[in-house]
């Protein structure tokens, strides 16, 4: 099975990528926890929602350019780059170009249809969550990547992978890996559950009504039942 700290030997671009809700950030923050366990190095991250002690948050491209001997990650990479504008090609180009020169791991993740067919060339290593194979761009290296696997989790429209689960393509084999389940980098584990708590809070509401009665019923008959003793 492919190790992660196998994956992250030498200068390389490695794309992350999956479905909304697919678990993208989880396995990112697994992976630094991961290699924080077999050595040192400096980390530079863009776009995470739970910030890290040990890493330089950075947010433009003048910083990500001027990284050297570091892992990098990019998340919501759209935000930082916009794919979709042809004239700003080169520039993204010149600037994934620096990253082998300033001998950095870059790790880009985004949906599938973040991934331009200029920008999937480059990519030496994917990490493949839950897909769905139609939003690939018909003709670049990462639908390739995800048609030409034939396993078990690979049906006719989604790569249909578990949250805890990943598909790892180093240009030669593929391997799927295992991903625990890290519950402080969950930032969705508390969003409420709409219709769920709507119901929960109007029973309530009517168990509360309902005692509320019978206490006044039960008042009122005390009461009765004194006035009767008095007489």
């Amino acid at each position: 099975m492919e190790k992660i700290e196998e994956i992250f030997n030498e200068p390389k671009i490695i794309g992350l990528i999956g479905d909304v809700n697919s678990g993208k950030s989880l396995t990112i923050y697994w992976i630094i926890k991961k290699l924080e366990k077999i050595g040192k190095f400096k980390l530079y991250t863009y776009g995470l929602k739970y910030k890290l002690d040990e890493a330089q948050v950075i947010n433009s491209i003048e910083e990500l350019e001027q990284i050297r001997n570091s892992i990098i990650v990019l998340d919501e990479v759209m935000s930082l780059w916009n794919l979709d504008d042809r004239m700003a090609k080169r520039k993204i180009e010149n600037s994934l170009r620096l990253i082998n020169h300033n001998n950095n791991i870059l790790v880009i993740c985004g949906l599938p249809e973040n991934i331009k067919k200029f920008l999937s060339g480059k990519i030496n290593t994917y990490i493949l969550k839950k897909c769905t194979i139609s939003d690939f761009i018909n003709g670049s290296k990462s639908k390739y990547v995800v048609t030409n696997y034939h396993g078990d989790e690979r049906g006719s429209s989604v790569l249909n992978l578990q949250k805890n689960e990943a598909l790892i393509f180093d240009g030669f084999h593929y391997n799927k890996i295992n991903i625990p389940y890290i519950s402080i980098y969950d930032n969705k584990k508390n969003n409420p559950k709409i219709i769920k708590e709507f119901v929960k809070e109007f029973v309530n509401e009517s168990v509360n009504e309902k005692i509320k009665k019978e206490v006044s019923l039960d008042n009122c008959n005390k009461n009765l039942k004194v006035k009767d003793t008095i007489k």
